[in-house]
C-alpha cells in the first residue's frame, strides 16, 4: 500500500495510476496538525439558481432574527391550489427552517447596472460573481475577475484544484450568441480569471469525479479511456484492499470517517454509471452527459460531488450553475411542464406563476439537502464542513419577467466568513461588489474594491 501526502493535508490511497483523495484523518495527519483548533480550511462556493424567483414567495417576513422563511423556501407540506396534482410527496422535504441559524438571507441589493429589457437573463449570469455590466458581443469578456476566482487565489493554494467551476446543463459554444446579442462565453459561465475571461467549466459528471477524486487526467486520449473501460471496475475497487489494510492502523475515531467517505464516493460513481453516461461508460466524445430532462437525479448527483470535494479537500472553491442563462428545463414531474425560462416570462398569468411556484419550491427542497448534507459532514476542528464554508446563493435577475437587477434574492449559508447568521437582511443602493469585497477580506484577500459598484465593504453582516 502506499500512502501519499503530497498534498499536505490531503492523503492519498493508490498505486502507480490512480489516486484517491481521502478526507482529513487525524491519525494521517503531521503530529504539529493534531490537537490544534480552528486549524479547518475555509470553503466558498457560488451558486447560481437561473431566471429569477417569485419574490413574493422568496421574501422573508420581517429583519433581523424576527423572521419567517418565504412560503417557497419555508416548510415542507405546501399545497399548491393552482388546480394541477398534488406535489408529489417524493419531491417534497423540508426547506431552510431548520438551518436558519446557519443563514444570512439579504434583499434589496443590485447585481450589475445592466439595463432591464428583453434578453437579459446573460447579462446577470456575467455579472453574477463579477458585479460588471456584460457586454453585448460575440467575443465579449468581463473585463475582471469573478469573486470565488479571488478567493481561490488566496485560499485555493494548498489542494490539487485551487477551484472548480461546475454546472447542471452544457455549456454552448463561447462564439455564439446565448441571448439577444449576449455572447455565450458570458451568457453560459460565472467563473472568469483576472482578464474576464471565462474559465473552463465542467459540466459532464464523470469529468468532475475524475478531476476532484480519481487524480486522472480529462483530458486523456481514447486508448486510455478504453483501457480503463476494459478493466470493468471502479475506481475504488483498485484500491479496496489497500483501504482495508489502512483502516487497521486508524484511530477509532477515524474508521468511521474512511468507511463513510468510500462508502459516498461509490455511491456517487454508481449514480453516475446509471445516468448511462459516467466514466465507465461516457462516448468518446463525452458529450451532453446529463439527462437534461431528470432535473433531480443532476441535481443529487452535483450536490453529492460538491460536497464530497469540499470534505475532502479536493478544492476549497466552487462556482456552480444549475442552468444556463433562459434555462429551459422542464419539470414535468412535479406537474409544472413548459421550459423554466419560457415560464418565467408569465406575465401575471396565474398559471404561469403557478408553474414557477413549483419550480422554486421544488429547487429549495433540493438546496436544503445540499446544505443539511454539508452540515452532516465532520471537519477536523470538531465542527462540520458547513460551518467552515460560505455559500453564495443568487440568481441572474430577481423577477425574470420584468428582468430586473435590483432586489436581488441572495443567500448566503455556513460560518466561514463569521457574519452574524441568523439574520434576515434589509438594503437598499447597496451592490453585490460590496458584499463580494466583505467576503473576499473574510477570506483573507487584501482587495478594498471589487467589480464596478465594491467601492467598500458592505456594513451589518
Amino acid at each position: 500500500m502506499r500512502i501519499s501526502t503530497r498534498y499536505g493535508r490531503r492523503a492519498f490511497l493508490g498505486g502507480a495510476s490512480v489516486l484517491i483523495a481521502l478526507p482529513f484523518l487525524e491519525t494521517l495527519a503531521p503530529k504539529k496538525a493534531l490537537g490544534q483548533a480552528g486549524s479547518a480550511p475555509k470553503r466558498f462556493v457560488g451558486y447560481l439558481y437561473p431566471n429569477g424567483m417569485v419574490m413574493d414567495d422568496w421574501r422573508p417576513i420581517g429583519t433581523g432574527t424576527d423572521f419567517t422563511l418565504g412560503v417557497s423556501m419555508g416548510p415542507g407540506g405546501r399545497v399548491f391550489n393552482d388546480g394541477r396534482a398534488p406535489f408529489p410527496a417524493s419531491e417534497d422535504g423540508p426547506g431552510l427552517e431548520n438551518l436558519k441559524d446557519r443563514l444570512l438571507i439579504i434583499s434589496g441589493l443590485q447585481n450589475t447596472q445592466q439595463e432591464e429589457g428583453p434578453g437579459d437573463h446573460a447579462g446577470g449570469v456575467g455579472s453574477l460573481l463579477t458585479n460588471r455590466t456584460v457586454p453585448r458581443a460575440v467575443d465579449g469578456d468581463m473585463g475582471g475577475p469573478s469573486i470565488d476566482y479571488v478567493i481561490a487565489q488566496t485560499i485555493g493554494t494548498e489542494t490539487k484544484v485551487p477551484y472548480i467551476a461546475m454546472a447542471g446543463e452544457v455549456a454552448r459554444p463561447s462564439g455564439t450568441l446565448c441571448d439577444s446579442g449576449f455572447s455565450c462565453a458570458v451568457g453560459d459561465h460565472i467563473t472568469f480569471d483576472n482578464e474576464g475571461k471565462n474559465l473552463p467549466r465542467f459540466d459532464d459528471p464523470g469529468l468532475m469525479f475524475d478531476q476532484l477524486f480519481a487524480g486522472l487526467d480529462p483530458n486523456a486520449n481514447q486508448a486510455a479511456i478504453e483501457e480503463r473501460k476494459a478493466l470493468d471496475k471502479s475506481v475504488l475497487d483498485t484500491v479496496v484492499a489497500e483501504a482495508t489494510a489502512l483502516e487497521s492502523k486508524l484511530s477509532y475515531q477515524d474508521r468511521p470517517r474512511l468507511q463513510e467517505y468510500l462508502n459516498s464516493v461509490r455511491e456517487v460513481e454508481r449514480r453516475i454509471s446509471n445516468t448511462g453516461t459516467g466514466v465507465a461508460c461516457t462516448p468518446p466524445t463525452r458529450h451532453d452527459p446529463w439527462i437534461f430532462e431528470d432535473g433531480r437525479r443532476t441535481i443529487d448527483i452535483s450536490h453529492e460531488l460538491m460536497a464530497l470535494a469540499l470534505q475532502c479537500d479536493a478544492t476549497r472553491v466552487i462556482s456552480y450553475m444549475w442552468g444556463n442563462s433562459s434555462n429551459g428545463r422542464p419539470h414535468n414531474f412535479i406537474d409544472a411542464p413548459g421550459g423554466h425560462h419560457d415560464i418565467s416570462h408569465h406575465g401575471g398569468n396565474p398559471d404561469n406563476v403557478g408553474r414557477l411556484q413549483r419550480i422554486d419550491y421544488w429547487w429549495f427542497r433540493r438546496f436544503s439537502e445540499f446544505l443539511t448534507r454539508l452540515a452532516s459532514l465532520p471537519d477536523i476542528d470538531g465542527r462540520t464542513v458547513l460551518d467552515n464554508t460560505l455559500v453564495f446563493q443568487s440568481s441572474d435577475v430577481s423577477d425574470g419577467d420584468a428582468h430586473n437587477h435590483d432586489d436581488m434574492p441572495v443567500i448566503l449559508a455556513g460560518g466561514a466568513a463569521g457574519f452574524t447568521l441568523g439574520r434576515h437582511v434589509q438594503y437598499e443602493g447597496n451592490w453585490f461588489g460590496e458584499l463580494f469585497v466583505s467576503i473576499a477580506q473574510a477570506f483573507g484577500s487584501p482587495i478594498t474594491t471589487f467589480g464596478e459598484h465594491g467601492t467598500g465593504p458592505l456594513a451589518g453582516l
